[in-house]
């Protein structure tokens, strides 16, 4: 494993990529002014073609900051690419020996930069604690444990047992960056995931760090939960296929049946939110969000469907009603929401 001394990581360049993030940046903003570290940083904000006052909001931050860029990511009339692109384009501006990513939806905690820095000066990888409390509705708590890397990193339950980690906690040495690329745009949703197995099968251990923390916003719309994890669900499959994992093995049928069997569960907790029992509201955004990436899955097994065509089209047409059924639950349990 590559857990040597880091000698030249001495300035740390923090990248925060930005798309019309007016509603939530100043939170993070502020808990940036607050930073500190010897060895002298900067910020480098990413603006992702935003249409709302987000750049503005940084200018009036820039006196308070040793050091604040903003570059741009998206070039006007082509497609606007996602995250990681925002994150190579801030590197490409970046002058410090170690990267630090953080999200404009987020708020980092005092003494998140120096933990990330001290770090960084053993390991090449190295990723912050996220809270799941501060920035987030009782509600919106996952119903079991803290949420997702609390207490360290996520480890995959199948063969080859990789750990993933979010971006919004990386801390990246400029030798493995150099080493292992830049972030996989072809990942728009878990590239992060991608480049923690990159770095793993070059022979890199990830660290995590307790004493950086994140406190890390969910998505508090019932339709912008279902949304997100349906582009997880996408994405976190094409990843297990294109590393051929035994998660990313495709089955349409099996899959199907799984759909369908969590009905009942969503069914549930509508009904507990309905009658506004206790944790009912919680285990309704925590069934949607499954849901939602159940879907996503769905979709891109009928991107692949490794079936014969007779098979494939009728299994097709019902996945295609399970779509739609889906998509009709979801409209429904934001109007009961909305209405209750």
């Amino acid at each position: 494993m590559h857990n040597r001394p880091i000698p030249d990581a001495r300035k740390l360049s923090v990248i925060l990529p930005c798309f019309n993030g007016a509603a939530t940046l100043a939170v993070q903003l502020e808990a940036l002014t607050v930073q500190d570290w010897p060895g002298g940083w900067e910020l480098i904000v990413v603006n992702n073609g935003s249409t709302d006052d987000s750049m503005a909001m940084v200018e009036a931050y820039r006196a308070r900051f040793p050091v604040l860029k903003i570059v741009e990511a998206h070039v006007p009339g082509t497609p606007r690419l996602g995250v990681p692109h925002s994150y190579n384009t801030g590197i490409q501006a970046a002058t410090g020996n170690a990267f630090v990513f953080c999200e404009a939806d987020d708020e980092v905690a005092p003494g998140w930069l120096a933990a990330m820095g001290r770090a960084l000066t053993v390991h090449d990888f190295v990723l912050a604690r996220l809270d799941h409390r501060k920035l987030n509705a009782d509600w919106l708590h996952p119903p079991h444990g803290e949420g997702y890397q609390s207490a360290g990193l996520f480890r995959m339950p199948v063969a080859p047992h990789f750990f993933s980690a979010s971006a919004c906690g990386f801390g990246l040495s400029r030798s493995i960056y150099e080493k292992l690329g830049p972030l996989n745009v072809d990942f728009p949703i878990v590239h992060d995931g991608e480049y923690c197995w990159r770095a793993q099968l070059a022979g890199y251990a990830l660290h995590f760090e307790p004493e950086a923390l994140v406190h890390y916003r969910e998505k508090s719309a019932l339709m912008a939960r279902f949304r997100q994890g349906q582009s997880w669900g996408r994405d976190t499959t094409r990843l297990h296929h294109h590393y051929r994992t035994a998660m990313g093995r495709l089955s349409l049928p099996r899959h199907l049946f799984s759909i369908v069997r969590s009905l009942p569960s969503g069914a549930k907790a509508l009904l507990s939110r309905a009658l506004r029992r206790p944790q009912g509201k919680a285990l309704l955004a925590e069934w949607i969000w499954s849901f939602g990436w159940a879907t996503g899955k769905l979709q891109l097994i009928l991107q692949k469907p490794a079936l014969s065509a007779q098979r494939g089209m009728g299994l097709a047409t019902a996945a295609a009603a399970v779509t739609a059924a889906s998509a009709a639950t979801a409209a429904v349990v934001a109007d009961q929401v909305a209405s209750g």
